[in-house]
């Protein structure tokens, strides 16, 4: 008796966590450059230099010949004029998302920390097409 009942508790639940496994939906791959995401982390100790565009705007080359750009989610008060930021990764030393990183901007009342809302990494094409004054 007490072996049919452990073989049909296990049967039911060989059964529930097929149909379970069904329900469950599949990761989908990070479209962010329409091609299957490649996941692209780099350290502090990679960026070779930055320009700012405009307040809400970072690029960054990283490495020899990767650049990265920051948007910030909203205005970073003297990011534009200064000659020297700071990058505050979060968790470990890698930056490989929006999440993992705060830009720090010296101004005149103090260090401004300034929230990064997407990181994206350009294609060469997408570098060439930078204007001059917006290449790192």
């Amino acid at each position: 008796m007490f072996r049919s009942l452990a073989l049909v508790t296990a049967a039911t639940l060989g059964l529930s966590a097929a149909a379970l496994a069904q329900t469950e939906p599949k990761p989908q791959p990070d479209k962010t450059d329409g091609k299957a995401a490649q996941k692209s982390c780099f350290f502090n100790r990679d960026i070779r230099g930055f320009a700012a565009p405009d307040d809400k705007t970072l690029y960054l080359r990283v490495r020899a010949k990767d650049v990265y750009r920051l948007d910030m989610k909203g205005r970073c008060p003297e990011l534009d004029w200064e000659h020297k930021i700071a990058l505050d990764s979060r968790g470990s030393s890698a930056i490989c998302g929006a999440i993992d990183v705060t830009v720090l901007v010296k101004t005149p009342i103090g260090v401004s920390r300034c929230s990064v809302e997407t990181l994206t990494r350009l294609t060469p094409e997408e570098v060439a097409a930078l204007p001059k004054k917006s290449r790192p």
